[in-house]
């Protein structure tokens, strides 16, 4: 029997950069997916999920099924067979702690432990960035969602990192243990797929409208993909020209420089020997506000979240994930106030206290 465990993680500091090339900082907690199962002759998969209650068979020449959890099986072995790997049958059971939809990557946690799964049954001898590559291109280049690195790289690596998203997506593992952390479920799911789509689509109109005002000389600049535009050069030179924009354009290109800006800020916080946790809520209440007001992802059962949360004792709070649904991430004193706090508004919202945890194992 092989057994794959990949956690969840909460989308702490830079939400909505990972696609623009920007440092973003995940950390994975233990809310985890795990996959157990042995190889069986063969080339047909059976995958069982406890979660959803429902078993099916797999083969590498199915097509992928819009809206469907095993197509996200199938992605990442289609993933690992365009790199070359042989996959054949197996029979494999998939468990999860992990809530759908609630903006803890529960997709990620999926994908990374399947691709973890058939390393250790064929001794590929895959590293933790080679799992989280592949489950990238499973699920951005496979199934076609348009997502960063941030999910698959904290599955992967665990605990609490920078990732720079930009290659070759240099990996700074903090050692920051110790935080806690509430996580509460808003109940309200959303795509992320709609979320980004609609996001990257108005960042990318909002530099065409630029180069309208913005000196010729600058234009090649603006003429990139969002990942590779150089974002702290646009801070500097295109701040004169934001009110040249529409109101909604103009918010979409503040928010990526100003919450970069934040990041940088609780960047320098965690590297230190002993982060001051207040420091770290004050930034999380700032980058929320920043995602509410000039991103526009929160919805009002978000707000009314951090809004108790935000009065029983959190120390900050903010969105994890893409938003529109999702969960809201709060930070602790400790343990013992995390539960406190926690226990305090069980009775209207599903929730959990979780903990940086390891990553795929």
């Amino acid at each position: 029997m092989i057994v794959s465990s990949a956690p969840g993680r909460v989308d702490l500091f830079n939400t909505h950069q990972d696609y623009k090339g920007l440092p973003v900082v995940p950390a994975a907690v233990d809310l985890r997916t795990t996959v157990e199962g042995e190889l069986r002759m063969g080339d047909v998969i059976k995958v069982k999920s406890i979660n959803m209650n429902e078993e099916v068979e797999l083969r590498m020449s199915d097509e992928l099924k819009v809206g469907q959890w095993s197509s996200y099986v199938l992605a990442a072995l289609k993933a690992l067979s365009m790199h070359g790997y042989f996959i054949g049958g197996a029979e494999l059971t998939i468990r999860s702690s992990v809530p759908v939809g609630s903006g803890l990557a529960s997709s990620a946690a999926l994908l990374v432990s399947v691709v973890n799964w058939f390393n250790k049954a064929y001794g590929l001898g895959l590293s933790k960035r080679d799992i989280a590559e592949l489950a990238y291109e499973a699920e951005h280049n496979v199934m076609g969602i348009p997502c960063g690195r941030l999910d698959q790289y904290s599955s992967s690596y665990g605990g609490l990192i920078i990732l720079e998203t930009r290659p070759p997506y240099r990996v700074e593992e903090l050692g920051v243990k110790g935080l806690d952390f509430i996580v509460v479920d808003s109940g309200v799911r959303h795509s992320t797929m709609n979320v980004h789509t609609v996001r990257q689509r108005e960042l990318r109109e909002a530099l065409s409208m630029l180069k309208e005002s913005i000196p010729r000389s600058h234009w090649d600049k603006l003429n990139k993909p969002l990942d590779e535009i150089d974002w702290d050069w646009l801070a500097a030179a295109a701040k004169d020209y934001l009110n040249t924009l529409s109101d909604v354009h103009r918010r979409r290109l503040e928010f990526t420089i100003l919450m970069n800006e934040s990041t940088k800020k609780a960047i320098v916080e965690l590297r230190k020997s002993k982060p001051d946790r207040r420091v770290l809520g004050e930034i999380m209440n700032e980058q929320h506000r920043l995602l509410r007001d000039l991103y526009e992802v929160s919805i009002p059962e978000l707000e009314e979240i951090k809004r108790v949360l935000d009065l029983n004792g959190a120390l900050g709070s903010k969105i994890s994930g893409a938003g529109m649904g999702g969960s809201i991430v709060a930070l602790a004193e400790d343990r013992k106030e995390a539960e406190r706090i926690l226990d305090s508004i069980k009775s209207k919202w599903r929730g959990w206290v979780v903990s940086i945890d390891q990553g795929v194992s």
